[in-house]
C-alpha cells in the first residue's frame, strides 16, 4: 500500500473574497505549494475535493498532472467534514495513510511530512507555537470510524471520537531570507 494526501477546495472562498486555491503564494498557486509539499515528501497519490470553481482547478495544466479530483456537486450546501467523507471513502481502500489539509493550509513542510509518517502512529498532527495544524495523519485503520462519525463537530469531533489519542508532533517555523 502506500500513502495519500487528501486536500479538500470545495468551498466558496466567502470571506476570502476570491478563489483561494488560486492564489499567488511566492511564485506559484496556494494549490500548487500545497501539493508540491506532498509531492516533495515522496507522497504521489494526491486527491482533490473540488466544487466551487472546480473547472478552474480541474482544467489547470499543472494541476491536472499532478493529482485527482472528487467533485462536491452540492457544494453550496455542504461542510468541510462531506468533503472529507468523500475524500476518505474513495482513498480508504487504495492507500494504507492520508494526509489531510484543507487547501488554504500551505505552509507545511515536506519535511513535517516526513517526520509525521516517521513516528508510525494512527493519528498525527503538527503543533507550531502551541497551535495544532495540518496536514492531519490517518492511517486507513481509522478511516471508518471516522466516516461513522455523525459530523455534527466536524472533521475535529469525528477524530476525536474515533478512539484513537492524536499525537502532537512539534515543528518549528523556519525562516527563510
Amino acid at each position: 500500500m502506500q500513502t495519500g494526501a487528501l486536500i479538500v477546495a470545495a468551498g466558496k472562498s466567502s470571506r476570502m473574497g476570491d478563489f483561494k486555491p488560486m492564489l499567488q503564494l511566492g511564485s506559484i498557486s496556494i494549490a500548487q505549494r500545497v501539493i508540491n509539499n506532498f509531492r516533495q515528501a515522496g507522497i504521489s497519490k494526491v486527491v482533490v475535493v473540488t466544487g466551487y470553481h472546480a473547472d478552474v482547478l480541474e482544467l489547470h495544466p499543472w494541476l491536472t498532472v499532478m493529482c485527482s479530483f472528487l467533485r462536491m456537486k452540492n457544494y453550496a450546501n455542504t461542510h468541510m467534514f462531506d468533503s472529507v467523507r468523500i475524500g476518505l471513502e474513495y482513498l480508504k481502500d487504495k492507500v494504507d495513510t492520508v494526509l489531510f489539509t484543507p487547501v488554504d493550509v500551505p505552509l507545511f513542510t515536506a519535511q513535517t511530512v516526513t517526520q509525521m509518517l516517521s513516528l508510525g502512529r494512527p493519528l498525527v498532527t503538527p503543533v507550531c507555537n502551541g497551535n495544532p495544524g495540518h496536514p492531519i495523519l490517518i492511517r486507513s485503520t481509522l478511516i471508518d470510524s471516522i466516516l461513522s462519525d455523525d459530523g455534527k463537530s466536524g472533521l475535529k469531533g469525528a477524530v476525536d471520537n474515533c478512539g484513537e489519542p492524536m499525537y502532537y508532533l512539534n515543528v518549528r517555523i523556519r525562516y527563510y531570507s
